[in-house]
């Protein structure tokens, strides 16, 4: 037995490590490149999650996406429907007493009309908040500030 695993123990150590390059990639969080020369997106609030929450979540998701489209057209990137350029803030939320938990997550997906969408670049957070003060503004400037942050370190300010 001592002999099989000294003779394995290295071969297989070797295989991970030459295996290792087929697996990698670039993960859509350290992505941020893919957002070079985009100024037109598609939009779209997307609740993964709606816990106790007294607001209806078809309001609550449609008053987030006008305000997520209306604060990104102030920095100067503006809405394409069907364009395949594809901004998406995610939304998880669960109140809790008069506390409410809550995640918001921009992702940039690259749609294709014949192969499979590429998620090529996202940034979340998690908080919480009273919850008299969760709102649409709250959220839609959560994405906002996450997806503008990233647009502006790969864009120039003339680029908008």
């Amino acid at each position: 037995m001592k002999t099989w695993t000294h003779g394995i123990a290295p071969a297989l150590a070797t295989w991970l490590v030459l295996a290792a390059p087929l697996q990698a990639q670039v993960f859509p969080r350290g992505n941020g490149i893919a957002l070079t020369g985009k100024t037109q997106f598609d939009l779209y609030v997307q609740m993964n999650d709606w816990r106790d929450m007294p607001q209806d979540v078809d309001s609550f998701r449609l008053a987030t996406l006008r305000q997520f489209e209306q604060s990104l057209l102030e920095e100067g990137i503006r809405r394409r429907p069907a364009n395949r350029n594809y901004l998406v803030c995610a939304v998880q939320a669960t109140l809790a007493g008069d506390q409410v938990a809550y995640t918001t997550t921009v992702e940039y997906w690259e749609l294709e009309s014949t192969k499979v969408n590429s998620l090529l670049w996202q940034h979340g957070g998690i908080n919480t908040v009273a919850a008299n003060c969760f709102n649409e503004q709250l959220v839609a400037g959560e994405c906002v500030t996450r997806f503008m942050a990233e647009w502006s370190r790969w864009n120039s300010t003339t680029d908008r």
